[in-house]
C-alpha cells in the first residue's frame, strides 16, 4: 500500500468520525432545551426564538461561509473537524496548526501538512482542557491578584497572535501580505463592519494572489517559448 492509498484510507476514517461526532455535538446541544420544551412543557414564545434565530445569523452567517473555507488549508480535513468541534479557533487552533507545519517543515494542503496539524490541534486540546480546568478552579482568583497594567496587557494577546500568523506567511510573499494587511487597515479605519470586512479581506486577498499566480505563469511560459524560439532560430 502505497503513500496516497493510507492517506485516502486515513480521510475515510477522519470523515466517518468528524462527521458523527459533530451531528453528536449538534444533538447533544439542542438536548437540554429539548428535554425542557418535551418533558416539562417550558418553551420561549416563537417570536423570541426568531429574534435569537435572526440575531445570530446576522452576527455569524458571514463566518459560518468564510472561516471554513478560510481556514480550510492551513487546518486539513482532520484539523478542520477537530477545530469546528473543540472551538476556539482563530485564537487557538489556527496559530497551533500553522506553527507546527512551520517546525515540521511541511506544506499546508499536503497530505504530510493534514497529519501534522492534526497532531497539533490535538495536542492543542489536551492541553487546552488542563488549562481550562486549571482556569476553572483558581484562574479568576490568579487573574485579579495580578497588576492592572497587566490585566490590561490581555487585550492585545489576540492581535499578537494574527499579527505572528500573518508575519510567517508574509514572508512566503511579501507583497501579497501588505495587500492583505492593507485591505484589513483601510476596512478597519473607515469603520465598516465585520461581516464586510471579513470576506473582502479574505476573498480579495485569495483573488489577488491568483491573479499575481497566473500572471507570473504567463511570464514563465513566454519567457520559456522565447527561449525555446531563439534556440531554434540559432
Amino acid at each position: 500500500m502505497d503513500k496516497k492509498q493510507i492517506y485516502a484510507k486515513y480521510l475515510k476514517g477522519i470523515t466517518f468520525w468528524g462527521r458523527t461526532t459533530l451531528l453528536l455535538a449538534l444533538v447533544f446541544s439542542f438536548a437540554p432545551a429539548a428535554y425542557l420544551a418535551l418533558f416539562h412543557g417550558i418553551m420561549p414564545p416563537v417570536s423570541a426564538i426568531l429574534e435569537a434565530l435572526g440575531l445570530i445569523a446576522a452576527i455569524m452567517v458571514t463566518s459560518w461561509i468564510v472561516e471554513p473555507i478560510a481556514y480550510f488549508p492551513i487546518l486539513g480535513t482532520s484539523g478542520t473537524y477537530m477545530s469546528w468541534l473543540a472551538g476556539n479557533i482563530s485564537n487557538v487552533r489556527v496559530p497551533v496548526s500553522a506553527l507546527a507545519q512551520d517546525v515540521a517543515g511541511v506544506q499546508e494542503g499536503t497530505p504530510e501538512g493534514d497529519v501534522i496539524s492534526t497532531l497539533g490541534i490535538g495536542v492543542s486540546v489536551i492541553v487546552n482542557l488542563i488549562m481550562l480546568v486549571i482556569a476553572v478552579i483558581g484562574g479568576t482568583a490568579l487573574v485579579n491578584a495580578l497588576p492592572e497594567s497587566l490585566r490590561t496587557a490581555f487585550d492585545y494577546i489576540l492581535p499578537a497572535v494574527f499579527g505572528a500568523i500573518l508575519a510567517s506567511f508574509a514572508m512566503r510573499d511579501l507583497k501579497l501580505g501588505l495587500i492583505a494587511l492593507a485591505l484589513a487597515f483601510i476596512f478597519t479605519f473607515i469603520g465598516a463592519p465585520t461581516w464586510i470586512t471579513l470576506p473582502v479581506c479574505v476573498f480579495g486577498t485569495i483573488g489577488l494572489g491568483l491573479m499575481f499566480y497566473n500572471i507570473e505563469r504567463k511570464k514563465k511560459e513566454n519567457a520559456k517559448a522565447q527561449n525555446t524560439e531563439k534556440k531554434e532560430g540559432e
